[in-house]
């Protein structure tokens, strides 16, 4: 018997071991991949060039102002791809040859994710800074987890539309369950910024 449970212990803590190994992944690539958005406080300068030095939010449509280009949208873009776009007008516009543009994140806007539902905890949930999102299943469990009465293979998540291609009244389904099953071998699924998770009750 004491055989028995050490081996349900071991196989236990090997599926915990694997769900928290997968959320950790998803969170490295989230950091690693932060896309610009409003309200996020930047630091802008263009090297040599000390008159064109700014430091600004990201406005609620996703643009920076620029001495000499104007508004340059960079809402959804990553630094790099930010600073070569800023480049690239510069050229473009014919004021320098070889702009070498700098953007530095002052301050992250504030990012929430709402989990409803059959949770122990319910309500709005703090996305880290330098992150776009939230492994679904770190949502819940920051949510205080899902109560017994939870359905896991039927979660709903409302899309808040602010991300490039989705209708601000979509819902999807997501099955939770499976993502934490360590042998399902799927990546999870990522909700955003004012996305609505609602877990529904098991019918018994």
């Amino acid at each position: 018997m004491a055989s028995f449970f050490k081996i349900c212990s071991f196989g236990v803590a090997f599926l915990l071991a694997s769900h928290f190994c997968l959320a950790d992944r998803l969170m490295d690539s989230l950091a690693s991949s932060y896309l610009l958005s409003p309200f996020d406080r930047l630091s802008i300068s263009v090297y040599g060039q000390e008159e064109l030095k700014s430091e600004q939010r990201v406005s609620d449509q996703g643009a920076v102002s620029i001495p000499l280009l104007g508004e340059i949208s960079v809402g959804g873009l990553t630094v790099s791809s930010a600073q070569r776009t800023i480049e690239k007008a510069f050229i473009e516009q014919r004021y320098l040859v070889k702009p070498v543009v700098t953007i530095s994140i002052e301050e992250f806007s504030p990012k929430l994710v709402t989990v409803l539902g059959e949770v122990s905890e319910p309500g709005s949930i703090v996305i880290p800074e330098g992150r776009n999102g939230l492994p679904i299943q770190v949502a819940i469990a920051e949510a205080g987890g899902f109560t017994g009465a939870a359905q896991k293979n039927d979660v709903q998540v409302k899309l808040a539309g602010n991300r490039k291609g989705q209708r601000k009244t979509a819902t999807i389904i997501v099955n939770v369950g499976e993502i934490l099953n360590a042998n399902s071998g799927g990546d999870g699924y990522v909700v955003g910024p004012d996305d609505i998770i609602f877990v529904p009750r098991r019918l018994f």
